[in-house]
């Protein structure tokens, strides 16, 4: 697993900096006292490749995996995703949590002896963000489209299980079984912003993305994501959204039979319904 550098963690706090500072000194929104809630179901058709390692008794394993979205719903034994964000005024609280529980078997025949693999995998994140206004200007003619910008923070919870139950059986002899792979969660800082750019009253380009971590204390080297998508006003209340998501995580821990860590992509299309209360 490669290590984020100082010029890395540099490199996004000086362009984060950037477009914070070119926002400055623009038209500002008006406030309101009213909390304004927006409930956002969404589905990810997500597909994963990843490099991981997961620790046995005496030596780390390492191996590839490459999901497709068909092959993600075929091992699915749960999933849920969707996010909140409460505004008051321009200050925004925003909530988006996914978990994934996959999990596969297969079994070997042997001569002289069989083996089964029962292998567990568990993808959760939550996000707790603060959000801001800190600009937005109408433009074009008769002032239809809109421009707007948000940075955003707050930390992020990510919790990852990897393990692998191995048994063989000799008939007349008996059977052993070991366990390989472990669990890991931790807690870590998050920066990123959004970009509204509203066309007309009913269409909005949406582009958002965030990066975190930076191998602060437990919190993995990098994970970052970004997406883009556009947001279509369905009624007063309701709004579609759709368009495409990814995702990298670099985490490791340990080292030899103690050694935990995935090197994650996480990439596709989604589509949400935006619901405001």
């Amino acid at each position: 697993m490669k290590r984020v550098t100082i010029t890395s963690i540099s490199i996004v706090l000086i362009l984060f900096g950037l477009i914070c500072s070119s926002a400055y000194g623009q038209e500002e929104i008006d406030t309101s006292d009213k909390w304004e809630i927006r409930l956002m179901p969404y589905v990810w058709f997500l597909s994963i490749d990843a490099e991981g390692t997961v620790g046995g008794n005496l030596r780390s394993f390492s191996g590839d995996v490459d999901l497709g979205f068909d092959d993600i719903v075929d091992h699915l034994d749960f999933g849920a995703m969707g996010r909140v964000e409460a505004w008051k005024g321009k200050w925004g609280l925003t909530f988006d949590g996914l978990f994934l529980n996959l999990s596969a078997d297969k079994s070997f025949q042997g001569r002289l002896a069989n083996a089964s693999l029962d292998a567990d995998v568990r993808i959760g994140s939550v996000d707790f963000g603060l959000a801001y206004r800190l600009f937005e200007q109408r433009f074009g003619n008769e002032n239809k489209q809109s421009l707007a910008f948000e940075p955003y923070g707050g930390l992020r919870y990510t919790y990852l299980r990897q393990k692998v139950d191995v048994t063989v059986d000799i008939p007349g002899v008996g059977s052993a079984g070991r366990t390989l792979g472990t669990s890991e969660d931790w807690v870590e800082p998050f920066v990123g912003g959004r970009v509204i750019w509203g066309l007309n009253d009913k269409l909005a380009i949406n582009i958002r993305g965030d990066a975190g971590g930076f191998g602060i204390g437990s919190a993995s080297d990098l994970q970052w994501q970004i997406l883009g998508g556009v947001d279509y006003k369905l009624s007063e209340n309701m709004t579609l959204n759709a368009g495409y998501r990814y995702v990298e995580l670099d985490y490791s821990r340990g080292s030899g039979a103690n050694e935990f860590g995935i090197d994650m992509r996480a990439k596709g299309p989604f589509v949400g319904l935006e619901i405001l209360f």
